[in-house]
């Protein structure tokens, strides 16, 4: 072989492997894109689990038995112009499932395309929980932001004077509260279930992306000023998802934290990179394969990563936390969850709940999940009084020398 035919085979090796190398690259680039715009990019076009109806009676429905159809308790079932609530589980055999089927809207046959939702409960509190409420915009600097407000029960209280504010997860809505709503109705707590930028009817935040948290805080922070210029004493915050991102901000930026008697996190978003590296590795890629996720969201939001890591805060947490994560959580890993509670020690009342996919884990057992919850909100009260004790003593003028 000539040099010449040598270096022009040499060359076309390089140029194949250039291309080849750039090709993997211009891939890489796309699918970081793509996953950071899952992330970043509002959608609120429906998602649900599908499952297949074989058969629907009164008051029963059989689906062709799957994980998504084994799952304990409580779902809603939708379907177009249709939805349904599917209960616990009467019969298993080889092929199918049968569950109870209750509150159907619409026409339901086998066939349907349908899917399974964690939500069980759609439309407003009235129509969905027999709820009291009232449709109400949170005055906020972005605009209205569209909230309902639950009122308390008329029966007295020792926490009558404290809200709760309920915020939902990514791409979600406020109906992720409807779950506990009574639960916190009948505890004699207000509770405000919140929007926040990007939502559906609220405004759009300037680039019109999410900011994982790190901005959406402020629109919790409006409600926390709305419901203390309408007479919150105190505060209790409960985060779904990322809902729990915009508390961790919260807590640590709002001048409005001194009223916050408690908090309650469902499968939060404590640390996002923890998050992209776990579902990496749940498409069956290294957690590195999130690193260039990371750097895209980087060049498009510039996010503060330490900030939005909560377990390098839990200083910024030091009050009564009661925390739920599902041992079987698909999305946002429950390692996060378990360093969280094990750094917060004495603060946190934390329940690892078997079976439970991502903020499920009132679906799997609604009755146990209440009880919890009732049981927190009643422990909250003495602490409610000896923070408002000492917000009294901090009010009163200092005296000093021996005049007194």
């Amino acid at each position: 072989m000539t040099t010449r035919a040598w270096l022009r085979r040499h060359i076309r090796a390089v140029a194949a492997s250039l291309g080849l190398l750039l090709a993997l690259l211009a891939l890489a680039v796309a699918l970081s894109w793509h996953f950071s715009s899952s992330v970043l990019v509002p959608d609120h076009s429906s998602y649900s689990e599908k499952v297949a109806i074989e058969a629907v009676s009164q008051g029963r429905i059989t689906l062709s038995r799957s994980e998504t159809s084994e799952r304990p308790g409580y779902y809603g079932l939708v379907w177009q112009a249709g939805h349904a609530i599917i209960g616990p589980i009467e019969r298993v055999d080889a092929e199918t499932v049968t569950r109870r089927l209750t509150s159907v809207r619409g026409y339901l046959v086998p066939g349907t395309e349908a899917g399974f939702e964690s939500n069980v409960y759609t439309g407003n509190p009235y129509e969905a929980r027999g709820l009291p409420y009232q449709s109400l915009d949170v005055p906020d600097p972005l605009g209205p932001m569209p909230a309902w407000l639950i009122p308390s029960t008329h029966a007295r209280s020792s926490i009558s004077h404290t809200w709760a504010i309920v915020v939902h997860g990514h791409n979600d809505s406020r109906e992720v509260g409807l779950r506990i709503a009574p639960t916190l109705h009948h505890a004699g707590l207000p509770s405000l279930l919140i929007s926040y930028r990007n939502d559906l009817g609220a405004p759009d935040s300037p680039d019109g992306l999410g900011h994982l948290g790190e901005t959406e805080w402020q629109d919790l922070a409006a409600a926390a000023r709305y419901a203390v210029r309408h007479g919150a004493g105190h505060l209790i915050l409960v985060g779904y998802s990322m809902g729990g991102a915009l508390i961790g901000q919260f807590m640590q930026r709002s001048s409005l934290v001194d009223r916050v008697t408690g908090l309650v996190l469902d499968a939060p978003a404590l640390d996002w990179k923890s998050i992209f590296e776990f579902n990496a590795e749940q498409m069956g890629l290294p957690d590195f394969f999130a690193l260039p996720v990371e750097w895209t969201i980087d060049a498009r939001i510039d996010p503060d990563w330490s900030s939005l890591d909560a377990l390098r805060h839990p200083g910024s947490f030091q009050l009564p936390v009661l925390l739920f994560h599902g041992i079987d959580d698909s999305i946002v890993p429950i390692g996060a969850s378990d360093v969280f509670a094990e750094k917060l020690g004495k603060w946190a009342t934390y329940y690892r709940v078997p079976d439970a996919d991502h903020t499920q884990e009132w679906n799997v057992d609604p009755q146990q999940y209440d009880r919890r919850l009732s049981h927190f909100l009643l422990q909250l009260a003495p602490f409610a009084k000896r923070q408002a004790h000492l917000e009294t003593e901090r009010a009163r003028p200092h005296r000093s020398g021996s005049n007194e």
